[in-house]
């Protein structure tokens, strides 16, 4: 286990703030913000797939954040998915009812238009 590791981080509202660093958090922290803008963040995950004439292309990138200085909403540890060109935040239980919906959607949406698509490939109606 390595030990605690703090920065030092120049806000523009509240001088030098001396920030705990979670073991998780790969993020730079600039100076010239906001104290309540601090943002740790983790390792981005992400799902690829290729895309005829884009090739490969990343979608539902998701990593640990926390804003530990926050006026408004929480401070908790959420993890953020990007959808839709925004990136909302989630708590375990909502991270829980998303990946629920993600894999309704494939087991009856994307999954059956597969098959009626190679019925189609086949000379099907």
């Amino acid at each position: 286990m390595s030990a605690p590791r703090t920065v030092t981080v120049q806000t523009l509202d509240h001088g030098l703030v001396l920030l705990d660093e979670p073991s998780w958090c790969i993020a730079v922290h600039p100076d010239g913000n906001h104290r309540s803008g601090i943002r740790h963040d983790g390792a981005e995950y992400a799902a690829t797939v290729d895309v005829p004439g884009h090739g490969r292309v990343d979608f539902l990138k998701a990593n640990l954040c926390q804003f530990p200085f926050a006026e408004h909403g929480s401070r908790d540890v959420k993890v953020a998915v990007e959808i839709d060109g925004e990136h909302p935040e989630f708590d375990a239980a909502g991270l829980g009812d998303l990946a629920a919906a993600i894999t309704s959607h494939v087991l009856y949406g994307l999954l059956p238009l597969r098959a009626r698509l190679q019925s189609l490939e086949e000379g099907g109606e």
